[in-house]
């Protein structure tokens, strides 16, 4: 095939894949420009839950709020709890998901969030993510989002139209190359001398700029370049993180022979048989733990009915242990995430994020006790438990929702995806209008060349 057929070849799947692609996509570029605000937008929407007027009476403990919650509906499960509580903040309790065998036996919850008054520890209200009302906007943007309110259809449906984003991306960019000027023998002229053929990067620059100065078609085409261009590499992961997330069947073996990403059985397997010696399944010794579990056990009568780490102070516990575990490798801790109770297990674990950790969500850190006697389980620091392959798969996912960084930076960032899904949403409506436009002067010059062929027959005749 010769590179004019290639690319015309090229041009075409592009035009007519990004027809097919256009609509999704459009939708998808407005709902992750809000998304990158999910938390910030649910809560403005929620704000008669959401939101309390601070008091000068200290905050209630976590523990205590947890009770009160336990209390008001004892038929569900509320395993987790917050770390902290902003002042002007309700605590949010969740409700477990029940998952497996269980699910089927049991009902769906009416609700999946509790709010409580921090400082008076009143039931404020629930919410029900399912429901069509206004202070569920945002779990409804979230949905359409991600499966665009079909479940398991639409996600077979994103899953394709991101695989078939991910290989426009490659011919896309192809396309932004100068067109090959073929060798013509060129015309001796003594008053013109031949001109040395500009480099390709010269011949290129032009696609990365938008023109102002320009008529609407020259516009969309500069921008069209322009922005898959300068945003290729943000583009590229969010549209296969997007196979990630909708097509695991066909991205898990791609990163399996790219990158070495394990298969969640083969994970499982190597958790099930750590090392304490060797970085992935490092367990903290109780000696480098400290013997803050000695002072707390002097102070319970009889461990054996008595939990030494329980609900009142588990907080407190975990998180001093995380900050010991983390001094001792030369990291800190930033923030932690959130604390859970394993009743199978009788212990207690903490999420936290380290100064080396992947995001929030895949590739954090957490330390495991026991609850009976304090001692620490496990400490999974995120950075070192996983491989090059997860490490490649956590930063994919943290970088598409936004989960990285903190503070200003995190603003930053969360500004950046805002403008990055308008910028999609900008390639599927210029995309459209480039297609249509080529079709329409495709369509002029046939009927042009039609009535020039009429003109000479007629001529003949």
């Amino acid at each position: 095939m010769t590179s004019s057929n290639l690319r015309q070849s090229c041009l075409w799947i592009h035009h007519y894949t990004g027809l097919v692609m256009a609509g999704f996509l459009f939708v998808a570029g407005l709902t992750g420009s809000l998304l990158a605000f999910h938390e910030e937008l649910d809560h403005r929407f929620n704000q008669d839950l959401a939101y309390i007027e601070a008091m000068q009476n200290p905050q209630l403990p976590i523990a205590t709020l947890h009770d009160r919650v336990v209390s008001a509906y004892p038929q569900y499960a509320f395993s987790s709890m917050p770390t902290s509580i902003e002042a002007e903040r309700s605590a949010v309790f969740s409700v477990d998901r029940v998952r497996g065998l269980a699910a089927n036996n049991q009902s769906n919850a009416r609700f999946q969030e509790v709010y409580v008054h921090p400082y008076t520890g009143d039931i404020i209200g629930t919410r029900d993510r399912d429901e069509w009302t206004w202070r569920k906007t945002m779990w409804k943007v979230f949905w359409l989002h991600r499966e665009l309110l079909l479940g398991d259809i639409g996600k077979l449906l994103l899953g394709i139209i991101s695989l078939i984003w991910t290989l426009n991306c490659f011919i896309g960019f192809y396309l932004t190359f100068p067109r090959k000027v073929t060798n013509k023998k060129p015309k001796l002229n003594q008053h013109h001398p031949l001109k040395k053929r500009a480099s390709f990067i010269t011949r290129w620059l032009p696609a990365w700029k938008i023109r102002t100065r320009t008529n609407t078609f020259k516009l969309n085409y500069d921008l069209h370049h322009a922005f898959g261009l300068w945003l290729w590499v943000i583009l590229f992961i969010i549209a296969w993180s997007s196979v990630g997330f909708n097509l695991p069947q066909f991205y898990q073996p791609v990163m399996q022979a790219v990158v070495g990403l394990e298969y969640q059985g083969e994970r499982q397997a190597n958790l099930q048989q750590p090392n304490a010696n060797t970085a992935s399944g490092r367990q903290v010794s109780r000696t480098e733990m400290g013997t803050s579990i000695e002072a707390v056990k002097n102070e319970v009568a009889d461990i054996d009915t008595v939990d030494v780490v329980n609900k009142a102070h588990s907080i407190a516990y975990l998180s001093e242990q995380a900050e010991i575990a983390t001094q001792s490798q030369g990291i800190s801790v930033q923030q932690l995430l959130g604390i859970r109770w394993i009743e199978d297990e009788s212990e207690w674990q903490l999420r936290f994020k380290t100064n080396k950790d992947i995001g929030k969500k895949g590739g954090a850190s957490s330390i495991t006790v026991n609850a009976k006697t304090g001692s620490v389980e496990r400490v999974n620091f995120g950075y070192q438990n996983s491989s090059f392959g997860s490490q490649t798969n956590h930063w994919l996912s943290t970088l598409h929702m936004g989960h990285i960084s903190l503070g200003f930076g995190h603003l930053l960032y969360q500004v950046f995806l805002a403008l990055v899904g308008l910028a999609v949403s900008v390639l599927s409506v210029t995309g459209v209008y480039l297609w249509y436009k080529g079709k329409k002067r495709r369509h002029k010059s046939a009927q042009s060349k039609t009535i020039k062929k009429d003109k000479r027959v007629a001529s003949i005749l």
